[in-house]
């Protein structure tokens, strides 16, 4: 029973931890003074553009370097559009 428990808790920390690094990167910014409600879907566009990049090309590090610059420019977005209008 107990060993089904620690399984389950154990299982639940790995999957949840892109989640959790979400969580805390959004904690910055809304000490900032900015909401950003939209941290998973950016996640999930620099993972859908990693993982393209990577299979066209062939290497890792290009699907890493893609997935990085679309997080950043989605964020860019996300922030001039939150500053700008309001």
């Amino acid at each position: 029973m107990y060993a089904f428990i620690i399984g389950l808790l154990a299982a639940t920390l790995r999957v949840a931890t892109p989640l959790i690094f979400g969580t805390l990167g959004e904690l910055f910014s809304e000490r900032a003074g900015i909401l950003n409600l939209g941290i998973e879907g950016i996640m999930l566009i620099g993972a859908f553009t990693g993982f393209a990049a990577a299979y066209i090309t062939g290497s890792l590090w290009v699907g890493v370097l893609a997935a990085c610059l679309i997080g950043i420019l989605a964020g860019l977005l996300m922030a001039l559009m939150t500053v700008y209008l309001g």
